[in-house]
């Protein structure tokens, strides 16, 4: 009888702890993310976009819309050794005049600082690049609220 209660004591123990350890690790995985979320946020802000009124920095665009690269493209067979591929993502924003971008992060995993590429896109190029998403249509063309 007293081996059961030590038995079921060791595994409510495991239990427990097992528990605690994987709530750390997913609370600590969000966590990393809205870091870099807010590092790339930052980052974007601090971008300079030629608009019809003028130069205006990022922050004073609208971002309808973030496009991350979901797949992993293969490292080239001459690349050295522990080389990852670029992590990239596409910001589509709108700004005054209108004007429409779409900035390139490229984040390597060497030196983890984002490095961003700037386009000037015109309308029609805007639409189809967001075609499909309403909320992206909206907030770049139409009269919307930003959530």
């Amino acid at each position: 009888m007293a081996a059961v209660r030590w038995i079921l004591l060791i595994w409510l123990g495991t239990v427990v702890l097992s528990t605690f350890l994987v709530s750390w690790v997913v609370l600590w995985h969000r966590l990393a993310l809205q870091r870099e979320a807010w590092r790339l946020q930052s980052a974007f802000d601090a971008l300079s976009f030629d608009t019809p009124q003028g130069p205006v920095c990022g922050d004073a665009l609208t971002v309808v819309k973030i496009a991350y690269q979901l797949d992993n493209h293969a490292a080239s067979p001459r690349a050295p050794v522990g080389y990852e591929e670029p992590w990239d993502s596409l910001w589509y924003a709108a700004g005054p005049g209108p004007s429409y971008f779409v900035a390139i992060c490229s984040t390597d995993v060497r030196d983890h600082a984002p490095h961003w590429c700037v386009r000037a896109l015109d309308e029609p190029r805007m639409r189809a690049a967001i075609s499909g998403d309403r909320q992206a249509e909206m907030l770049a063309f139409g009269e919307a609220i930003e959530a």
